[in-house]
């Protein structure tokens, strides 16, 4: 079976993925610039799970969308210094306004491989802006995660050595 509900298109998928990556990608930068970013990406209503018992961690659970921003230190690390990529080919699954995005994960700071683990992405496709009814987009409403210290052998598959 494949991993997409009938009526979810390649395009569709792509649109999901790209959020869910763009969504990293704010990591990348500092201050107020990569936390605006980082928001543009979440429905005002949502939650984060963070399953970090592996790297000495315990359950941690913000609301989206400021509490899962600010536990981001936007304004204490230089750009580039965070980094969190996908680690292979992810899972989507979509039915109409509902999406899943299930994909393993690398994290680095300063580029030191720091943890792994796996991302679970939920979106929603709505008209966000009350304003704007006719701009229907996705969003971000929740996202829960695993992490684990990484192994020599992930250190090598990555090229984080």
């Amino acid at each position: 079976m494949e991993s997409s509900s009938l009526t979810a298109t390649d395009a569709n998928k792509r649109e999901v993925v790209n959020l869910c990556v763009r969504l990293l990608e704010t990591l990348k930068l500092a201050g107020a610039a990569g936390r605006d970013q980082f928001l543009a990406t979440l429905a005002p209503y949502g939650t984060a799970c963070h399953a970090r018992a592996m790297v000495n961690k315990g359950f941690e659970h913000e609301q989206f969308p400021h509490g899962f921003a600010n536990r981001m230190p936007w304004d204490s690390i230089e750009a580039g210094e965070l980094e969190e990529g996908l680690d292979g080919r992810p899972t989507v699954l979509i039915d109409r306004d509902l999406a899943m995005v299930w994909t393993p994960y690398w994290f680095t700071r300063n580029g030191a491989l720091t943890h792994l683990g796996t991302n679970c992405f939920t979106l929603i496709k709505a008209a966000w802006d009350e304003s704007l009814p006719q701009k229907v987009e996705w969003k971000i409403c929740g996202l829960t995660d695993t992490a684990r210290p990484p192994t020599e052998e992930d250190k090598k598959r990555l090229g984080k050595e």
